[in-house]
Order: C-alpha cells, then sequence, then structure tokens
C-alpha cells in the first residue's frame, strides 16, 4: 500500500505521473485499481508520448510506434484484453524487405496489434482510470518534502505553478528529461546519466489516390530509410467515402543521429526520394504532408531492469527504456513500477 503523510484530510493516497506514454498509462491500472487518486502530467495536449498520430488536412497518420508485437505470454494476454475493451485491433498485414536486391514479400507468424481508430486509441482507454488528466503541462523541477511519517512531493510546471501535495511520484519520460525531476540526493542519477535515446526523422505523405503498389508495410534495409508503411491499410483507419492513401516513413536511428541537426528542407527532400526509390518510381503529388523529429526515439540501450525504485522518496521511474525498446517494454516497465510502490 502506498504511504501517505497526510492526517488531516482523506487518507486516500495521491499518486502523480509525469507524462502520459504507455509506461505511465500502465502504472496507472494498477495503481487506480488499489483506491488511489492518481494524477497524470503530461506537456502536450493529448496522450500516448510515442504512440501519438498527428492529422493535416484530409490525412490523418500514425507518426510515432507503428504497431505492438507480443513476446512474452503476459503481454499477448494484456493484447487481447485490450482488444476485447476495443482499444486495439490486429493488423493483418504482410511485411516486406525492401533492400539492395529490390523488394519481397516476407511473411511471418506475428500478431502485429494496433491502437484503433489511430494508435492514441489504446492511451485514450488507459487515461480512463486516471483520477485527472493535466494537459499541456511541462513539469520542469520538484520538490520532496520529508517528515516522519512518510514525505510528500509537489510538483512545479514551466509557467510557475506548484502541484501538490502528492505522496508517491511517477516518473515516465525519456532519461535525459527525467534527470532534471529527481531529488538531489537520488541514488540513481549517476545511473541515468549513462543512458540516452536515438533521434528517428519521420515523414508523413498523404495522396489523393492510392500509390500503385502491393507493399502495405514494409522493413527497409538499404538507404536512409528503416520503415514504410500504408497508415490507411491499418484496421479502423480508411475512410470509405475517401480514396487518399496516407504513408508513414521513418529513418534510420543513425542516418537520423547524423541529420539531427540538418534543415526540415534537405530532409524533406532526402527522404522523400529515398521513399520513391524504395517503391520504384516517380510519386505523384502530395495533397498533405508532415516532417516530425523523434529526439528521444528508442533508448541506445536498456537495463531490462523493470522500473527504478527509490524507496526513500516514494518515487519510481519508468520507460521503454528501463526495460527494451518497444511498447512492451514499456508495459512491463509500466507494471514493475507500481508494483514496487504498492510493496513499499
Amino acid at each position: 500500500m502506498i504511504k501517505t503523510a497526510r492526517t488531516n484530510e482523506s487518507t486516500t493516497p495521491r499518486v502523480a505521473i509525469v507524462g502520459a506514454g504507455i509506461a505511465g498509462l500502465t502504472a496507472l491500472q494498477d495503481l487506480s485499481a488499489s483506491g488511489a487518486h492518481v494524477t497524470v502530467f503530461d506537456k502536450s495536449r493529448g496522450s500516448g508520448g510515442r504512440i501519438s498520430s498527428k492529422k493535416v488536412g484530409e490525412s490523418s497518420w500514425d507518426m510515432g510506434a507503428q504497431f505492438m508485437r507480443a513476446h512474452t505470454p503476459e503481454f499477448a494476454v494484456e493484447l487481447d484484453h485490450w482488444s476485447n475493451k476495443g482499444w486495439v485491433a490486429e493488423w493483418p498485414v504482410t511485411p516486406w524487405i525492401i533492400d539492395e536486391h529490390g523488394a519481397t514479400p516476407s511473411p511471418d507468424n506475428a500478431r502485429r496489434f494496433v491502437g484503433v481508430p489511430r494508435m492514441t486509441g489504446l492511451s485514450r482507454g488507459l487515461l480512463e482510470a486516471a483520477a485527472e488528466f493535466i494537459t499541456q503541462t511541462r513539469i520542469v523541477s520538484t520538490e520532496f518534502i520529508n517528515n516522519e511519517k512518510s514525505g510528500q512531493w509537489y510538483l512545479n510546471d514551466d509557467n510557475n505553478n506548484r502541484h501538490g501535495p502528492f505522496d508517491s511520484l511517477v516518473i515516465n519520460v525519456p532519461p535525459e528529461q527525467a534527470l532534471p525531476l529527481l531529488p538531489v540526493d537520488s541514488p540513481f542519477i549517476e545511473q541515468i546519466q549513462n543512458y540516452t535515446m536515438q533521434p528517428c526523422w519521420t515523414l508523413l505523405l498523404g495522396f489523393a489516390e492510392p500509390l500503385t503498389t502491393e507493399i502495405d508495410a514494409a522493413f527497409v534495409k538499404t538507404g536512409p530509410l528503416a520503415w514504410i508503411a500504408r497508415n490507411t491499410s491499418k484496421p479502423g483507419r480508411h475512410d470509405q467515402a475517401s480514396a487518399s492513401d496516407e504513408w508513414v516513413i521513418q529513418a534510420t536511428h543513425e542516418w537520423s543521429q547524423q541529420h539531427v541537426d540538418a534543415s526540415r528542407e534537405d530532409v524533406f527532400a532526402h527522404l522523400t526520394q529515398a521513399f520513391a526509390e524504395s517503391l520504384g518510381g516517380q510519386l505523384p503529388d502530395t495533397q498533405d504532408t508532415w516532417l516530425h523529429r523523434w529526439l528521444f526515439s528508442i533508448p541506445t540501450q536498456a537495463p531490462e531492469l523493470g522500473a527504478f525504485h527509490d524507496n526513500a522518496h516514494n518515487l519510481a521511474i519508468c520507460g521503454d527504456w528501463c526495460q527494451h525498446g518497444s511498447i512492451e517494454g514499456a508495459w512491463i516497465s509500466g507494471k514493475a513500477a507500481a508494483q514496487r510502490l504498492l510493496e513499499q
């Protein structure tokens, strides 16, 4: 059970989660089920973190994580649970491989799931367990006030607002952004300083008519690209009244790092040309476009420890970078964060 230092008000534990990504929202499920009053903060207008979606004009794309799959039986059960809730659906896609020899289908037995009607359908479903969801609020510093019974957290945002008190804190942001939120005497500062995230340039293209290709998704093994996908091939995306075709083009992490500070015009031109070459022809005119730079896309290395837990400060730190770089890794980390807070 979560410790509380409050005596002159309700003893319901109050927990703050900074970051509405999958790890934080997974922790939310168990903390809320235990009876805690959980407040989720996020700097963005919506939820999901790196499963976020983007809409421009007539087009809409999943611009972060493209799908989720299970490598453990526990996460396979969770995916089926989310599917039964209507938050995700299976994407029956046959992936292709594109390399220097051309494009070939590469069928496998993997069950790939996506959020519906977009990836953020999952995060919105998970958010139903939150007592409060405070958006467009960047938490820039924290204060832990210790006392005889337990201790309390206060959070400060970039508009000089103070939030709290909270009995426990879950930090669900990339390691580079987590460090400024830790107490100065945290035992994990030096360890977390060793973890970094890699960037990823993501190009989103919308066409008025479907492109002439059998490919709906492909792992690209040559040039600057790592992945291309026809977003409209995913369940719940295609509008029967529209013939539009929306594509997600993601660069390799290596290329993205080499061009992390390149001009948007140059990146757009390079990735558009590489996409055209991957499909073996010229592209028609686009009707909508977007270019996004993920500075913190995937962990460079991950310790596979679940989550960091600082019992002295009623603090848990989670994210896929604490486990491994995937939605499953984020889920495992979030489960571990909640469990350790509830067991302290």
